[in-house]
């Protein structure tokens, strides 16, 4: 699904940097599972300013509600996605476990405006250790669902990430991504929240919404 009913919402109440990292695995329906080894999926959304070679890219695994994203984990940092349009991660011990999980991506800037791009994965599931999904899930109505905070409570053993080295192409349908509004805060190795606060309230809701999806 495209982005650009969220972006003409977004277009009269701030200056913000275009979304143009399309996350496309995981997703809604994504289901994983502790100490196997998944793919994250990307594409550009062939939205201007475009990924290039030499974007820089990192990734955080999340948890909250609409307003209160929490960054709970990185998954990478420093990935050149417009070099690559995959990365393998070890995922790891949760509790509790549930659809109450998503990724942030965070772009350095293409544009003059130096402001990061950033986008989000839709909520997808992480099992506890035995493959139990939990009951947890997102709830309405979308910009205000509050969500449950999770927490890592062990990494994964496991081969090291790794980036594969396939060019994106395409565009992809079915996967949502916000525009940027909040950055993150805290050391980029350790937990902290992102800057919701920073987000007017239609970007809110266009955050909320991509994080309910599907």
């Amino acid at each position: 699904m495209k982005i650009a009913s969220y972006l003409a919402i977004l277009s009269a109440t701030a200056s913000m940097a275009t979304a143009f990292f399309n996350p496309t695995e995981p997703w809604g329906e994504s289901v994983w599972k502790p100490n196997t080894n998944v793919t994250i999926t990307w594409v550009d959304d062939a939205t201007a300013p475009k990924l290039t070679p030499d974007t820089l890219v990192d990734i955080f695994l999340n948890t909250g509600g609409d307003q209160t994203n929490v960054k709970i984990g990185t998954v990478a940092t420093g990935l050149k996605a417009g070099a690559t349009n995959s990365y393998v991660y070890t995922v790891p011990n949760v509790a509790p476990p549930g659809k109450i999980y998503f990724l942030t991506i965070v772009t350095s800037p293409l544009d003059k405006s130096g402001v990061p791009g950033q986008a989000w994965s839709t909520r997808f599931t992480i099992t506890d250790a035995d493959g139990n999904p939990g009951t947890l899930k997102p709830s309405a109505p979308v910009g205000s669902n509050s969500g449950a905070i999770g927490s890592i409570i062990s990494t994964s053993a496991g081969v090291a990430p790794t980036a594969s080295g396939t060019t994106p192409t395409g565009s992809a349908s079915g996967s949502i991504t916000a525009p940027a509004g909040a950055t993150a805060t805290g050391d980029k190795s350790g937990a902290a929240s992102l800057g919701a606060s920073a987000l007017s309230a239609a970007a809110v809701v266009v955050v909320g919404a991509a994080l309910a999806a599907f």
